[in-house]
């Protein structure tokens, strides 16, 4: 069965309190490819509490969680997107997403996105003009989904990711506010 965009909803995580920490958790303890999703320092997997005050560091921060839920009768966390880097003179942001491997290739990354490009647009209090993604010239799930969606590629670090032994480019793909055309993102 196909996923259905109205089977599901993006909630913003605010507080610790959140029944799906453990979840969140639970993610990174098990992805064994986290390396190619970030460009950024990868840490040595690290305790529950540790992890925990790291999330409550980026939540007190100008960081933003969302978390995409499914609208079951008991909820699960399919895939998390973060909103960071706010700029609110240029009114800019930069945003990662990520989807467990188990709910990878079924259209949730697509959902997620859609979901995510709506709500923040929408947001009169970040009054958002722009935002962006960085990714590695080899993520091609993360390239394919991020041109579905019409981001335009503005420029590429040449050489900027170490994978292991192998070294790829970081691609920046931006999207502005006035290219979103609400029957383009469902």
């Amino acid at each position: 069965m196909k996923n259905r965009i109205d089977d599901y909803k993006l909630v913003k995580l605010e507080s610790m309190k959140s029944t799906y920490i453990e979840e969140l958790y639970d993610w990174y303890i098990h992805e064994s490819e986290y390396e190619k999703f970030t460009c950024r320092p990868v840490s040595k997997l690290i305790s529950y509490e540790k992890y925990c005050e790291n999330l409550m560091r980026q939540l007190e921060s100008t960081s933003m969680v969302y978390l995409l839920i499914g609208k079951e009768t008991v909820p699960s966390v399919y895939g998390k997107v973060t909103l960071f880097d706010f700029n609110p003179r240029n009114r800019s942001a930069e945003f990662g997403y990520y989807l467990p491997k188990k709910y990878r290739g079924q259209g949730l990354g697509t959902i997620l996105i859609s979901k995510f490009l709506e709500d923040i647009f929408d947001n009169s209090q970040l009054r958002l003009n722009k935002i962006y993604a960085t990714t590695s010239s080899a993520n091609i799930a993360s390239i394919e989904l991020l041109e579905k969606y019409n981001f335009k590629l503005d420029g590429r670090q040449r050489e900027h990711y170490w994978i292991g032994d192998k070294i790829e480019d970081q691609l920046i793909y931006s999207f502005l506010k006035r290219e979103l055309i609400k029957e383009n993102i469902e």
